[in-house]
């Protein structure tokens, strides 16, 4: 019996209480591993996207500035001579000049546009390295020379 004077809670509120806010503690929890999870996968896909535009467009730029005539594959050693500027491909790398440019490239070709067997432009395919995370990135242009 309890006097009037006597306040507190009983064991079964304290109980009913705690369970409550373990249920509340587990979503948050869960909520907040789903969160980590998502910036890590997004992370990574931008890191990936961004190494491949990063190549591609050191490469559209070199490739406006030059001539067809300043553009040459070395078949043997596997490099692109653009103007000044040599690039090769080691997968998963990417070099202009020998300084690494990305090392998260899975694809890289550079495919000749001819037009009466005279060289007229160059077909850059750039695709990213695939992960548990992130998916592959792939980037395809169109490179004209001028004349």
């Amino acid at each position: 019996m309890m006097k009037d004077n006597q306040r507190g809670i009983t064991l079964v509120e304290l109980l009913g209480v705690l369970a409550i806010l373990s249920v509340i503690i587990l979503l948050v929890g869960s909520a907040h591993l789903f969160g980590q999870k998502q910036l890590i996968y997004q992370t990574d896909e931008l890191h990936k996207q961004g190494d491949v535009r990063l190549v591609i467009s050191q490469l559209t730029t070199d490739f406006r500035s030059v001539t067809a005539t300043d553009y040459s594959v070395d078949t043997d050693t596997g490099t692109y001579q653009v103007g000044t500027h040599t690039y090769s491909y080691n997968e998963p790398i990417i070099y202009r000049d020998g300084k690494k440019m990305s090392d998260n490239i899975a694809g890289f070709t550079l495919t000749p546009i001819e037009d009466d067997e005279e060289l007229v432009g160059i077909n850059i395919k750039i695709d990213s390295k695939d992960s548990d995370q992130a998916g592959q990135t792939t980037i395809e242009t169109a490179i004209y020379f001028r004349r």
